[in-house]
């Protein structure tokens, strides 16, 4: 464009042949000349020495004006000249004020660099001062500066968005140099890195900052100074716990399990951490599940259930979970770094204000004791420990029931695993017996339970412990020890005999003996129940069955016994009563009828029941009429007159029976046409 207009102002001077003319012109080509040799000179410090253009061809353009110039500005008036002067100065003036002016496009920050002037013996290449180089404050959006054009350049770069699920991890390319034995920079005040020279006035320090930059904000960050790298927030899932190593900060002194706690906002403020004399290593304070934490990666190592394999080490994903105590148990507590307790079984008093040990440094503070702990966790507790601190083994204290039996493997983690069926030998021959204990242990009596029995686990690290052991030692050699002492001692003075005999009382002794030695313990004892003996050697077996079966025969033999008597007794009464009541009936007909009345209608009854022949032919006839009713009638008459011949009627005659009568009680199927007239 410039060189256009040159072009078209050199004809028109030459067809006016006007002075004023080439003087104008040339004037306007060494200001374009100036302005491209100044724009070539920058672009040659940009790219270096080898770039294309040097600079020449402009110079000898310019000196060519310059002369010609001088020679056509001889020949105008002077008042053109001061005119034309005049002009070019305000023109150049106009150039220069348009050509300073920078406004910096939205969502931009400008970037402003000196080209010109002496650099500052501390700050050579990024500078707080208004000097040679990269300055370090930034021109904001929206806003409108001026900046001599040939003394800055301004780049616009686009401002720095963090993402939601991200933070921004700065980098320092200038300031003081970071101690070797730190590995980031200390926090500086600078409104988030926004303010560069703040930050190189105020000592900030090369390198990765302790600082980050939020998520979902947009920063007007000086790329020049800082470098920004956008790294994932820490996840701590629900449910869970997170675990905190600081890589920075004070060296833990020897033989110290723990750094002190600092607050510093779940270790997302890295700054007041350094500041408040935070150490390396293993940290206290936990981070809760379910939320996203601004943790500097480059300050502090997090361990989740998510990345546990690769940074846990012995840890594993169960170690991280919230710990929850179930319904009928109690969670005994036993803490891994504290004072040195008293004695190895002494249990560590309590301590206020830990918040059930979910604020382990409050705990250390007010003087806990490493080991088992007299407070222990209700059932239904669920809290969030730090497992490098905490180790809660499950006491039942729901009702146990513990068997004296064979046990199969699928039963080894059982309560009463070690506990085998009781076996007592008297007399030479060994004896069998089952035996079951129902027993509870109050959440008062596990600590002291665990001191003295412990468990399994032999690594520092805690977190929850189901391990039956403990109970399993408690059983074992407490409960199971009693037991074992009592049968010996009373199978060492009896006989097979004796000892059998004796069942109810060993029971009972056994229950007593039981609950005496476990009250000690504080353990509660409910109920002793105590199978059958049986002998390995079988012939042991008949005998001993022999008197239990003659036993048993007896006391069949006594209820039988005992039956039949009822069974009489049942009998006599029934007779006695039947006796009534013919004895009612005879008296009530005599009453009605009369006694001779009623006897002989008794009589007529009878022989009715007499056999008679169903038929009688001819010929002697007196054998037959000896078997008929007449006959037995005749004898009973006689027999109750000789009976009762007292009670007879005064003048009656002796009963006879005409022929009617006999015929009306003879039976009905004999044939009475055949008896002979006088056969009365």
């Amino acid at each position: 464009m410039n060189l256009t207009v040159f072009v078209i102002g050199f004809f028109v001077a030459a067809h006016f042949g006007k002075p004023e003319g080439y003087v104008l012109l040339g004037i306007f080509g060494i200001v374009v000349l100036a302005r491209r040799a100044v724009r070539q000179h920058r672009r040659r410090e940009e790219q270096g020495e080898n770039w294309r253009n040097n600079g020449c061809a402009e110079a000898g353009l310019i000196m060519a004006l310059i002369s010609l110039t001088g020679e056509k500005l001889s020949e105008v008036d002077s008042l053109v000249i001061f005119l034309v002067v005049l002009v070019i100065v305000l023109l150049i003036a106009a150039l220069v004020a348009w050509g300073g002016y920078r406004a910096v496009p939205a969502d931009h920050v400008g970037i402003v660099r000196r080209v010109r002037g002496s650099s500052h013996p501390e700050f050579r290449h990024i500078t707080p001062h208004n000097t040679r180089g990269i300055l370090a404050r930034t021109l904001l959006p929206d806003r409108s500066s001026w900046l001599m054009p040939t003394l800055y350049d301004v780049e616009f770069v686009p401002r720095t968005r963090v993402a939601e699920d991200k933070i921004g991890l700065v980098t320092a390319k200038a300031g003081k140099m970071r101690p070797t034995n730190r590995s980031v920079a200390l926090s500086v005040e600078c409104n988030n890195f926004q303010d560069g020279q703040a930050f190189l006035l105020n000592g900030g320090e090369q390198g990765k900052q302790v600082d980050t930059l939020a998520h979902g904000q947009t920063y007007d960050i000086n790329t020049k100074l800082f470098k920004v790298k956008q790294v994932d927030r820490v996840h701590v899932p629900p449910g869970t716990i997170g675990l905190v190593n600081a890589k920075a900060g004070e060296i833990r002194p020897p033989g110290s399990l723990f750094s002190p706690h600092v607050e510093c906002d779940n270790f997302q403020n890295g700054g007041r951490f350094l500041a408040g004399g935070g150490e390396q290593g293993r940290q206290l304070a936990i981070l809760q599940g379910g939320a996203y934490y601004n943790i500097n990666p480059a300050l502090f190592d997090v361990v989740t259930v998510d990345n546990v394999r690769k940074k846990g080490g012995e840890l594993t994903a169960q170690h991280l979970q919230e710990i929850s105590i179930p319904i009928g148990y109690t969670g005994v507590v036993i803490t891994l770094d504290g004072a040195e307790p008293g004695s190895s079984d002494q249990l560590g008093p309590r301590i206020p204000g830990h918040q059930g040990f979910q604020l382990p440094w409050v705990f250390l503070q007010n003087g806990g004791h490493r080991g088992v702990q007299e407070e222990t966790l209700r059932e239904g507790t669920v809290c969030a420990l730090n497992p490098y601190f905490v180790r809660v083994v499950l006491i039942p204290t729901r009702l146990l029931i513990l068997e004296w039996n064979d046990k199969t493997p699928a039963e080894s983690r059982n309560y009463d695993a070690h506990l085998g069926r009781i076996a007592v030998t008297v007399q030479g021959h060994r004896l069998l017996v089952e035996m079951s204990q129902t027993l509870q242990i109050p959440p008062e009596s596990a600590p002291i339970l665990v001191s003295k029995n412990g468990g399994s686990q032999t690594t520092g690290l805690g977190g929850l412990d189901p391990d039956p052991l403990p109970v399993q030692r408690f059983v074992e050699r407490v409960l199971g020890a009693i037991v074992a002492s009592y049968f010996n001692e009373i199978a060492a003075a009896a006989t097979v005999k004796e000892f059998l005999e004796a069942y109810a009382e060993t029971r009972t002794e056994l229950a007593s003996q039981v609950h005496t030695s476990l009250q000690a313990w504080g353990v509660e004892v409910r109920n002793t129940t105590l199978g059958e003996f049986r002998a390995e050697d079988p012939m042991l077996n008949e005998i001993l069955k022999r008197p239990a079966h003659e036993q048993m025969r007896s006391e069949l033999l006594d209820l039988e016994l005992a039956n039949a008597e009822r069974e009489d007794a049942i009998d006599v009464v029934r007779v006695q009563a039947e006796n009534r009541r013919m004895a009612l009936d005879l008296k009530a007909r005599i009453d009605v009828l009369g006694l001779n009345n009623v006897m002989v209608l008794e009589m007529l009854a009878e022989i009715t029941k007499a056999p008679v022949p169903q038929f009688i032919g001819g010929g002697d006839l007196s054998a037959y009429l000896e078997t008929q009713p007449i006959a037995r009638l005749e004898e009973l008459l006689d027999k109750m007159q000789s009976l009762h011949g007292e009670a007879a009627i005064a003048g009656d005659a002796r009963p006879s029976l005409t022929k009617g009568d006999i015929q009306a009680d003879l039976p009905a199927q004999a044939d009475v046409r055949d008896v002979p007239e006088d056969a009365g």
